[in-house]
C-alpha cells in the first residue's frame, strides 16, 4: 500500500485571500473556507488508508477555522521561491501522571474454615474440641457484565508547550509543509510528539513517582514547564506522490504577541479542552527532507510506489498569524489495552 496523499484537485480549491496582518478573525471568515479545504483533503487521505496524515489535516482545519484567516509566506523549495499561505499554533497541554488499579474487580472473602486445635502431642482430636479460624485465600471477582472499569487516577505535573506551522500551496493545496517543534530553536530529532495527530501524555504506574519524559537529545531542546521535548519534526507532502520527512536542519520560533479573540473561545483536541486566544508567531527554518523509508501501515521497507529523492526547504523569518491554546479541562486517557491470551504452543510432534 502506498503512503501517497490523495489530495483534492481542480476547482474545489480556490485561490484564497490573504491575511490583512491582524491577529483577529477576518470579517468574511476566510477560516471557514480554509477549514473546509483541509477537511476535504483529510477525507481523501483517510480514504487512501493513511489515517495519521488525515488526523493532522483535520487538526490543521481547526487551526485555520479558529484563526479565521491565513498569512502569506514565501517558501524556497529546491532553490525556487514559492508563494504559500500559512497558519500557526501554540498548544499548552498538561503532562498527566496516571495510575490504574491492578485489576478491575473487587476482593471478596470466601466461607471461613474452622480448624480444630491440636492436643499436647500435636494430634487433632476427632471431635474437634473447639477451634481456631483460618481465613481462606481471597478471590478476585470481576465486575458485573456491562459495568465499566474504574477510571485511572490522574493529576497534572506541569505543562508542555509545542508550536506548529502549517503552510500550503493555495491554488490546489497540492503541497503542504508542516513543522512541529518545541518552543525556541532546535534541530531535527526523532521522538518529537506530533500534537497534530494526538496529544501525548506521561503515564506512571505510581502516581507519586516521577513522570517519564523523552530524553533531551537535540541541541537547543527544552521549553515548556517541565523540560520539553527534543528537536522538531518536519514534513513535506505532495499530492498523489507522498511524504518526505526532515532528516537534518534547524528551525526557530517565537510568540510575538497574543491578544484578541479567536472565532470561538474553546477548542477540544483528543483528551483536553483548551481556551483560545489569537496570536502572532515568528517562524524560520531550513531542512532537508527524504522519503519515508518504510510503509507505516504494512511495514514494507522502501515501498516501490513511494516518493523518491530528497528536497531542501527553507523559510526566512516570517510573521504568521494563528492561535494559542491553553488547557482548561482534561479527561483521563483511556485504560491501557488488556493483554491478550497466551499463545497456544505449537505441537512439533508429528502423529
Amino acid at each position: 500500500m502506498r503512503s501517497s496523499l490523495l489530495l483534492i484537485t481542480g476547482g474545489a480549491a480556490l485561490l484564497l485571500a490573504c491575511s490583512d496582518g491582524g491577529t483577529g478573525p477576518a470579517v468574511d471568515n476566510e477560516g471557514l473556507r480554509l477549514a473546509a479545504q483541509f477537511e476535504r483533503l483529510a477525507d481523501s487521505v483517510d480514504a487512501g488508508g493513511y489515517s495519521p496524515a488525515a488526523e493532522a489535516l483535520r487538526h490543521a482545519a481547526e487551526i485555520a477555522r479558529l484563526t479565521g484567516h491565513a498569512s502569506p509566506v514565501t517558501l524556497t523549495i529546491d532553490g525556487a521561491a514559492r508563494n504559500f499561505l500559512a497558519v500557526a499554533e501554540q498548544i499548552d497541554f498538561p503532562n498527566l501522571e496516571c495510575s490504574w488499579p491492578s485489576d478491575s474487580g473487587r476482593i471478596e472473602p470466601g466461607d471461613t474454615i474452622v480448624v480444630p486445635p491440636a492436643d499436647s502431642t500435636g494430634v487433632v482430636p476427632p471431635d474437634g474440641g473447639g477451634g481456631g479460624v483460618m481465613p481462606p485465600d481471597s478471590t478476585v471477582v470481576p465486575p458485573p457484565p456491562g459495568e465499566p472499569p474504574p477510571p485511572p487516577e490522574c493529576h497534572v505535573v506541569g505543562t508542555y508547550s509545542m508550536r506548529t506551522l502549517i503552510a500550503w500551496e493555495p491554488q490546489h493545496m497540492a503541497e503542504v509543509v508542516r513543522i512541529v517543534a518545541d518552543v525556541g530553536s532546535n534541530a531535527v530529532a526523532t521522538g518529537v510528539p506530533d500534537v497534530m495527530t494526538g496529544l501525548p501524555s506521561t503515564v506512571a504506574a505510581d502516581p507519586s513517582g516521577p513522570p517519564t519524559t523523552p530524553p533531551d537529545t537535540a541541541p537547543g531542546g527544552g521549553g515548556g514547564d517541565v523540560g520539553g521535548y527534543p528537536g522538531f519534526m518536519g514534513e513535506y507532502l505532495v499530492r498523489d506522490v507522498g511524504s518526505w520527512w526532515a532528516v537534518e536542519g534547524n528551525q526557530s520560533n517565537d510568540l510575538v504577541s497574543a491578544s484578541g479573540a479567536c472565532t470561538e473561545d474553546r477548542a477540544t483536541f483528543d483528551w483536553a479542552e483548551f481556551s483560545c486566544e489569537a496570536a502572532s508567531f515568528r517562524f524560520e527554518f531550513e531542512m532537508r527532507v527524504e522519503p519515508l523509508r518504510y510503509e507505516r501501515l504494512t511495514g514494507v521497507v522502501d515501498p516501490p510506489t513511494g516518493p523518491e529523492g530528497s528536497h531542501t526547504l527553507s523559510l526566512g523569518s516570517s510573521s504568521v498569524d494563528g492561535v494559542r491554546l491553553e488547557v482548561v479541562a482534561w479527561t483521563p486517557p483511556p485504560l491501557p489495552p488488556e493483554p491478550g491470551p497466551d499463545p497456544v504452543p505449537v505441537d512439533t510432534l508429528s502423529s
